[in-house]
């Protein structure tokens, strides 16, 4: 520990400390192959709440807390599958630490309410703090100075009234569409700051039904489609298999290059020409210079159709400064408005929220920060970290899980060697694809031609499959105390068979009729 204001004091919590080592048996009891286990998980959004109910039903004699800043979750989830009760809301992480001396996590957290600080021992850590968590004000001068409304797209103001007011929205990725397409019909005018570029899809894949500016939500169903649905499972299921296919295409579309891929351009280009009432000179201003698929797709009911109202300026120019009533860009025009909306994203969600310090002082904050050693996550499959014992993470870099322990050891962690391998691999996969062309997005390293950090190296079927059979050899397992061929060369090209054959049963198998799954093999029985 780096000082003493750093030393973690355990204290009395809701959870103490227990006694045994996981993996070991008392000599004083009957031999027990499930000893006590405790898990701490950090973020009770999406993932961090699915990873508490998947573990909790795969991990015998499991004890847990879930932990989160926030004041409030999806209440039916966590009631309906017992999470409530291990859910510690308003509860701040700061510092986690692993004790070799104690084989376990030190975890120092605040209760935001008392402003009380205890540590809470644990011998596994999960970090499902998510990655679209600080929002990110634009670095513009002048921006503190602007004295009309103000505010970023996620800590929206419920009570700002944007009718017949002049708006200036920064950023067009996701949100900044929602925002533009919401707002123009009772704005009194739209001033819209583009850095770079985006694809405009209406639906996600082929054979989804487009979403429109008359109809956002996409296909609306009848009364009779929803009673079939209610009491039909089976119609149900085949219903949600063959929406599920149309995801399932493989890697061919986003091969560079490839007539897949310029097919999927040439289909961009025809429905943005629709969408924009047939102005070819416009469609060419707001088309991106790299292909489709390099940013994350966005459909966007009623955005293209917003960027033409005569109530919107389509701005490309940088900004350059923000004065007190309006934003200047960098042809010196000025432009007055009475509020400032920031659709400009996240800061670094890569990188922990606080210092996660394991094995020799490694701490990820740092040690993958930018300006770092490592400069990215450099994770192992996107679930685990070298020098990280018994840490596991929920959407990191290059995947989307977290996992167990094997029997007889205080902890595990994959080796530098195997994660360097696996992250050779990641970024070579994508030297061919549209991810790896130059484009500004949050999934990238950084701008232009950078590397990936969110996608896996193949299909979604690839990935399960590999990870359902773990290569324990990868792994440092501890007790209480050259030239070489790439291990994962056996990665292949990507795909699976299941997938260049085809087949709706067979591609959407892990799609289970309502009230028939089982959430203690929902991913183990990925393959089967």
């Amino acid at each position: 520990m780096s000082s003493d204001k750093d030393t973690l004091t355990p204290a009395t919590v809701d959870h103490p400390p227990l006694d045994s080592t996981p993996g070991h048996t008392s000599r004083d009891e009957p031999y027990n192959p499930y000893p006590p286990i405790k898990l701490i998980i950090v973020g009770a959004g999406i993932g961090g709440i699915a990873a508490s109910i998947l573990i909790s039903r795969k991990v015998p004699n499991l004890s847990y807390a879930l932990y989160d800043r926030n004041h409030t979750v999806y209440e039916r989830v966590v009631d309906e599958y017992g999470v409530k009760e291990h859910l510690r809301l308003r509860h701040e992480v700061q510092r986690a630490e692993w004790s070799d001396e104690l084989s376990q996590w030190q975890v120092r957290i605040q209760n935001l309410d008392t402003g009380e600080i205890f540590t809470e021992t644990a011998y596994f850590f999960v970090s499902a703090a998510g990655r679209l968590n600080v929002p990110k004000m634009p670095d513009i001068p002048g921006l503190r100075g602007f004295q009309g409304h103000l505010c970023h797209t996620a800590a929206w103001d419920n009570d700002f009234d944007y009718r017949e007011k002049k708006l200036a929205i920064i950023g067009n990725g996701a949100s900044g569409q929602q925002v533009l397409s919401n707002t123009v019909a009772g704005a009194a005018h739209i001033d819209h700051y583009i850095r770079s570029k985006q694809w405009i899809t209406p639906k996600f894949a082929d054979g989804f039904v487009g979403a429109t500016s008359d109809s956002p939500g996409g296909r609306s169903f009848t009364e009779a489609e929803k009673d079939t649905f209610e009491n039909d499972p089976r119609a149900y299921l085949e219903f949600r298999q063959n929406l599920e296919k149309n995801l399932r295409g493989g890697l061919r579309f986003y091969i560079t290059g490839s007539k897949e891929s310029d097919a999927v351009r040439a289909k961009r280009l025809e429905t943005i020409l629709n969408r924009v009432g047939g102005d070819k000179e416009f469609r060419q201003k707001i088309i991106p210079n790299y292909p489709p698929g390099c940013k994350r797709i966005t459909p966007s009911p009623g955005y293209l159709e917003a960027l033409i109202s005569p109530k919107v300026t389509y701005i490309d120019t940088p900004i350059t400064r923000i004065t007190a009533t309006g934003i200047v860009t960098a042809d010196n025009i000025h432009r007055p408005v009475d509020a400032i909306i920031a659709a400009t994203g996240f800061q670094n969600g890569f990188l922990p929220l606080f210092p996660t310090i394991g094995k020799n002082g490694t701490d990820l904050s740092r040690k993958w920060a930018l300006e770092g050693p490592i400069g990215f996550p450099e994770t192992y499959f996107g679930v685990m970290a070298p020098d990280m014992p018994n840490w596991f993470v929920v959407l990191q870099a290059q995947s989307y899980s977290a996992g167990g322990t094997s029997q007889g050891y205080t902890s595990l962690y994959p080796s530098h060697e195997a994660t360097a391998d696996f992250n050779e691999i990641a970024s070579h996969f994508f030297d061919d694809k549209v991810h790896g062309e130059s484009c500004n997005s949050w999934m990238k390293l950084g701008p232009g031609r950078s590397r990936n950090l969110v996608w896996w190296p193949g299909t979604a079927h690839r990935r399960m499959g590999i990870s359902q059979d773990p290569r324990w050899e990868d792994f440092v397992f501890e007790r209480a105390k050259g030239t070489r061929e790439n291990r994962f060369a056996y990665f292949g090209n990507g795909w699976t068979e299941r997938e260049r054959e085809g087949g709706v049963a067979s591609i959407t198998n892990y799609l289970k009729e309502v009230g028939k799954v089982d959430l203690a093999v929902l991913h183990e029985a990925w393959n089967e």
